[in-house]
């Protein structure tokens, strides 16, 4: 399995809806109804939305949107805000199938890289308190639990 982490582009973003939408129903199955999660798969990844972040992160330094590829089909996602020496991961999915195979991790990492050079010293993340898989994911990853956010941990990680 080769995995290729790299800038997603317009290209990708039918795939990219559909890894989100997979995450979605893996992830929050129990928590969430299907109408709740295919409502807000239409209202915050539309093509639109998207088409629109992915060119503003090739046009803008401070936004990050990168892919993981598995044999050249999407496997996941990272998208990551930075604002002067803050950053904040917005978004990290992977289909379900892809978890625990360590692609998670390089994407994080990629995206860490990028944010040492912008000489970023702390990254934060809201991640749902019923998400265990995501929570032991960051946990590992060197985040800790900062505060609740109604039914959101947010969570840091601090860079040297």
């Amino acid at each position: 399995m080769s995995v290729e982490i790299r800038k997603l582009s317009v290209e990708n973003v039918e795939a990219l809806i559909e890894v989100a939408r997979e995450s979605w129903k893996w992830t929050y199955e129990g928590i969430y109804s299907d109408e709740y999660i295919e409502n807000w798969i239409r209202e915050k990844y539309s093509k639109e939305k998207l088409l629109n972040e992915i060119t503003r992160s090739w046009s803008e330094p401070d936004l990050l949107f990168l892919g993981a590829f598995v044999d050249l089909k999407l496997a996941g996602f990272i998208e990551v805000k930075i604002k002067e020496d803050n950053a904040e991961l917005l978004r990290l999915y992977l289909k379900p199938e892809y978890t625990h195979r360590k692609i998670g991790r390089d994407l994080l990492s990629e995206a860490e890289k990028i944010m040492k050079e912008k000489v970023v010293s702390e990254c934060t993340l809201y991640v749902h308190s019923q998400n265990h898989v995501g929570i032991s994911f960051y946990y590992k990853n060197g985040f800790t639990v900062k505060g609740i956010d109604g039914s959101d941990f947010l969570m840091i990680k601090k860079y040297e």
